[in-house]
């Protein structure tokens, strides 16, 4: 890394140093620390706004026909894909050289023993989705148990000191389940390198050390288990965003049921964190049963922290929170923050899976759409629209009315469309329904304001338009800016983001 001026400073020929820019952090604002050099340590950034080091491939589709089974172990030094119904990994995998690994959706992925996979030149790019995940798994589950052993598991991934001009890697609709980290049995050996290595026994299923960049959307970790950080562990100037993502009945042994940080700084996004434990004995072990971090500056928008647990006598969710790193968030026994709650979540039956609203949740529309827009994807964790009400709802999930799903009958949510996006001056939007009903067509702006009605009327079937001519109920025109046309049914609600141009 390139110095500071005073770097080595008393030893020839940097004696006596004067007249030159000290390269402070922020000093107006009280941070008098040494600024990093470029592509020094991470950034947290929405993965469309990082610029690949070469043409991203397109992503892959589950093809109508496909090997049924393909069995890999070791290193990977050249571009590669696994599309096949099922990949077994018969020993360690290393991706090395700058070679990216792409992993199509629809592949469950079963490690035959204690193997992982680790990253440390290059990328890692799973392309699941809702309907087709990718899952992660160990080839005998049935013998997994929370114990401190290698039966029935596997060893997680690693992303350890990735270049920074590696190409981005990211974990997309996928499932990460029956992993764990036994202490001394770690992938991140002791040999020389830059940055640092992980906590040994750390980070369950996920682990991100030093300048490895790193986005994780739209995924489930559970039922995995580490001696610190149950699901995932975050170390060494490591900046990974974890949106719209479950974190479920995950075990420590000793600290952080779900994440553990250590001189990182994760950014968790409308995720949900619950039913995670920590079962060490020790009750003075101070600890939180969802995340847990060392020297680290964890930050968190419309996420939902709640029942988990630790033998410790204070209950924390999270140990020590700062309530001005955490934005409408719902944590339980402690509520601070802008826009924080500290409210039963009431879920309901599973619908879609744990972390589910009920009707009568108080996380409804209590996210902040402004807030979270940078990083939050179109849709929710089940794949549906993410703003389904007057505001987004917090946690990984948007609420739905259980006859919605339950009941198709009622009709399939139609498809909105809205072109020209950018709008200048005006915008037309298009629909089809595939029977009649009443519908409610709204323009509100990113703080949930409503800002005009365009229709509220019954319609009959098929297709329809709309022209928003950028102007509110008063005929005022609008400030330029982002804003969401929502459309309801009776059991249904489709949402897309306008952008008003001068």
């Amino acid at each position: 890394m390139i110095p500071t001026p005073w770097d080595d400073a008393g030893s020839a020929p940097h004696n006596n140093i004067l007249g030159l820019d000290p390269g402070l952090r922020d000093p107006e604002h009280g941070d008098f620390r040494p600024q990093y050099a470029p592509l020094y340590g991470s950034r947290i950034v929405p993965a469309a706004a990082i610029a690949p080091t070469r043409a991203p491939a397109a992503p892959p589709s589950p093809p109508s026909a496909r090997d049924a089974a393909l069995t890999v172990g070791g290193d990977i030094v050249a571009d590669t894909t696994w599309d096949a119904a099922s990949v077994l990994v018969a020993s360690d995998v290393t991706v090395r050289d700058g070679a990216v690994l792409t992993v199509a959706p629809g592949v469950t992925v079963r490690f035959a023993g204690y193997f992982g996979l680790v990253v440390r030149d290059g990328a890692l790019q799973a392309h699941g989705t809702p309907a087709s995940p990718v899952v992660w798994t160990a080839a005998d589950p049935g013998a997994f148990d929370a114990g401190q052993d290698t039966v029935g598991c596997w060893n997680g991934i690693t992303f350890l000191n990735v270049p920074a001009a590696s190409p981005p890697s990211f974990l997309r609709g996928c499932v990460l389940e029956y992993a764990k980290a036994v202490p001394g049995l770690d992938l991140d050996d002791d040999a020389p390198r830059t940055g640092g290595r992980g906590f040994d026994g750390a980070g369950g299923a996920l682990r991100v050390v030093g300048h490895s960049r790193l986005e994780v959307s739209g995924c489930i970790l559970r039922h995995n288990c580490a001696d610190r950080g149950g699901a995932l562990a975050v170390h060494y100037g490591a900046a990974p965003l974890v949106v719209n993502t479950l974190l479920h009945d995950n075990t420590a042994w000793s600290r952080a049921g779900a994440v553990f940080a250590g001189l990182g700084f994760p950014r968790f996004v409308h995720d949900t964190v619950i039913d995670n434990r920590v079962v060490n004995p020790e009750i003075f072990d101070r600890t939180a049963g969802g995340i847990d971090h060392y020297h680290s500056r964890p930050r968190y928008v419309g996420c939902v922290v709640w029942g988990n647990e630790t033998n410790h006598h204070d209950l924390y969710q999270i140990l020590e929170p700062r309530a001005f790193h955490l934005l409408f968030s719902d944590v339980q026994d402690y509520g601070e923050g802008l826009g924080g709650l500290d409210l039963d979540p009431q879920f309901r039956p599973a619908i879609h899976g744990p972390g589910d609203l009920g009707a009568a949740s108080p996380c409804r529309d209590a996210g902040d759409l402004a807030a979270a827009s940078p990083w939050l994807p179109a849709t929710d964790l089940a794949g549906r629209d993410r703003v389904g009400g007057a505001q987004v709802d917090m946690g990984c999930y948007e609420f739905v009315a259980a006859t919605a799903v339950d009941e198709p009958a009622t009709g399939r949510a139609p498809l909105l469309a809205a072109l020209p996006n950018p709008a200048n001056p005006a915008t037309t939007l298009s629909w089809r329904l595939d029977r009649p009903g009443r519908v409610r067509l709204t323009v509100h702006d990113l703080g949930g304001r409503l800002v005009r009605v365009l229709l509220d009327g019954e319609l009959d079937a098929g297709p329809h338009t709309a022209r928003w001519d950028g102007c509110d109920d008063g005929g005022r025109r609008a400030a330029a800016g982002s804003y969401l046309a929502r459309m309801t049914g009776a059991s249904w609600t489709k949402s897309v983001k306008i952008l008003l141009v001068p």
